[in-house]
């Protein structure tokens, strides 16, 4: 039997709101018996150790910080099968070359509020892979804290999707 969700992709940026969409991912990995890739990019910047040094280096302070956000989620997932791929570049680029290279059926990634000023100059990183994708985007927000949920009960920065 082929689940409809075989490979989950998870761009994260180690935010709170990147820790819902994982958690909710890992949630539809278990019920579609699914495999699930986390990946983080890394944007082309000069390295401060020198022109030479790999910026993937794993002697490089935000690749290591990278090693130990993943061993976090890593415990988060319990049983899932997790990936985890760290890949230089800028990330609606990025992910949307993993999602093509590994057959991803899924990507489900959070959005953050930016202001309108922060859109214009910058973009979204959500809104670009959700333009581009060739597959499935499910892009999760955090709430504005004290709206309500459908059970009528307040929201609070702090809860997380189990």
């Amino acid at each position: 039997m082929m689940n409809a969700f075989d490979v989950i992709l998870h761009p994260t940026d180690f935010s709170d709101n990147a820790d819902q969409a994982f958690q909710f991912a890992c949630g539809i990995a278990r019920d579609q018996f699914s495999k699930m890739i986390v990946l983080h990019a890394i944007l082309p910047t000069s390295s401060p150790e020198g022109p030479d040094t790999d910026p993937l280096s794993e002697s490089r302070p935000a690749i290591r910080h990278c090693r130990e956000q993943f061993q976090r989620l890593k415990a988060l997932a319990g049983d899932v099968p997790l990936t985890f791929r760290i890949a230089l570049g800028y990330p609606v680029e990025v992910i949307l070359e993993i999602a093509q290279q590994e057959n991803v059926n899924v990507i489900v990634m959070a959005s953050h509020r930016q202001s309108q000023f922060h859109l214009q100059l910058h973009g979204s990183v959500a809104e670009g892979v959700l333009r581009q994708a060739q597959c499935p985007v499910l892009c999760l927000r955090q709430p504005n804290p004290g709206t309500r949920n459908i059970a009528g009960d307040q929201y609070q920065p702090t809860d997380k999707l189990h």
